[in-house]
């Protein structure tokens, strides 16, 4: 299993108040990364149907970073703008847009309130999910997350991972599922038996999350022989 973000170079799975349901603004996240000495980060912002099936909205309009308007006055950390996109139905459909704008690193999870097929079909939404997009994907966010763990098996985990695999598409490690006692850890073992490739993320929605929970992933890792 190659990990392809190690503790320095960089977290590719942050959440903005800015853009979401962030607690701190691109700003605040973009100099803490500085702190932290990253090289790169990618803020990824929930899509549109999140967003409005949650009551959720942005505090600006996503086309002042599409445009180019906003830049990193502190520090030399390379900014990504991305989306965490949702898995809709079993069909594989998602939605990846935030205010009907494409970005240009696309996380794709799954969220119950976003997913309105049937659940006990969610493997093979993601399964046609990964087939009809795997080249626009950058990676399957929290596949280990309890949300689902009713209708995803061990087996459908790894189902899952071989397609992944296949497709080129890495996994995640979903630090702040695993500190905050909300992932499945016999997926998330299942998970980490197969996979070729894995990011490292902590899905911060908060600066104590950015600053800790990777170094909890991280030891994870190393105490289950994984690393």
């Amino acid at each position: 299993m190659k990990i392809i973000n190690d503790k320095t170079s960089g977290d590719y799975h942050i959440h903005s108040s800015t853009l979401s349901d962030g607690m701190n603004s691109i700003d605040e996240i973009v100099i803490q990364a500085g702190k932290l000495k990253y090289k790169e980060i990618a803020i990824t912002d929930h899509n549109q149907e999140y967003l409005k099936r949650n009551g959720f909205s942005a505090n600006t309009h996503y086309s002042i970073i599409s445009s180019g308007r906003w830049k990193n006055i502190h520090n030399d950390v390379h900014i990504i703008f991305g989306v965490e996109a949702d898995l809709l139905n079993e069909n594989g459909d998602i939605c990846d847009k935030i205010q009907n704008i494409s970005t240009e690193f696309v996380i794709l999870s799954s969220h119950q309130k976003i997913y309105l097929g049937d659940a006990s079909l969610i493997k093979k939404g993601y399964i046609n999910a990964i087939s009809r997009y795997g080249s626009e994907i950058k990676l399957l966010g929290h596949l280990c997350s309890q949300q689902f763990t009713d209708y995803l098996s061990t087996e459908d985990i790894i189902e899952i991972v071989v397609a992944a695999n296949k497709a080129n598409v890495p996994l995640e490690f979903n630090c702040a599922n695993l500190v905050n006692n909300k992932t499945c850890e016999n997926n998330l073992k299942a998970m980490l038996s197969c996979c070729k490739s894995l990011y490292v993320n902590s899905d911060a929605h908060t600066l104590y999350e950015f600053v800790n929970v990777r170094n909890e992933g991280f030891k994870y890792l190393k105490s289950n022989n994984y690393i």
